[in-house]
């Protein structure tokens, strides 16, 4: 059996996305975030704002992922539902447009060794959001939590 060698990827921080009421956090991943284009997360960014999941009503926080595959992406969007739970969505640009990932299956994959560096400091963030009042100020200092770094 040959070993797969996994190099390390970046994670980085790219601004707040907002879509009706719901903010999230952006983050690129890739070996090199230089090389996440500005026109896919256009595309991504689409694919969110029309998404059947209704985030332009529901008012929410969360976190977008943009992970570059080779030259395909995972676009990973997580929503906390103000509860302990994170919710995600999952799509990939299989055709040139993002795609609902459809991963109707009993036990199916969750997120990856570099994505998990991500929602490892996420769900720290979140935890310390759900210890506070729940005020506009909280909410604005979970959105400022931000993580970058290797993965």
């Amino acid at each position: 059996m040959e070993t797969i060698a996994y190099p390390s990827k970046y994670a980085l921080p790219k601004e707040i996305f907002i879509v009706g009421k719901t903010r999230f956090k952006w983050y690129d991943l890739a070996k090199d975030p230089a090389e996440v284009s500005t026109q896919d997360i256009q595309n991504a960014k689409t694919c969110i704002e029309n998404a059947k999941e209704n985030f332009q009503n529901i008012e929410d926080l969360g976190f977008v992922i943009m992970h570059r595959c080779g030259e395909n992406y995972l676009l990973l969007v997580c929503t906390w539902r103000s509860e302990n739970e994170l919710w995600e969505s999952v799509y990939y640009d299989g055709t040139g447009k993002f795609e609902i990932w459809d991963r109707n299956k009993t036990h199916l994959p969750t997120y990856c060794i570099w994505e998990m560096g991500i929602v490892y400091h996420e769900s720290q963030a979140w935890k310390k959001y759900l210890g506070t009042a729940r005020q506009e100020s909280h909410k604005v200092e979970y959105l400022n939590d931000l993580f970058e770094g290797e993965v």
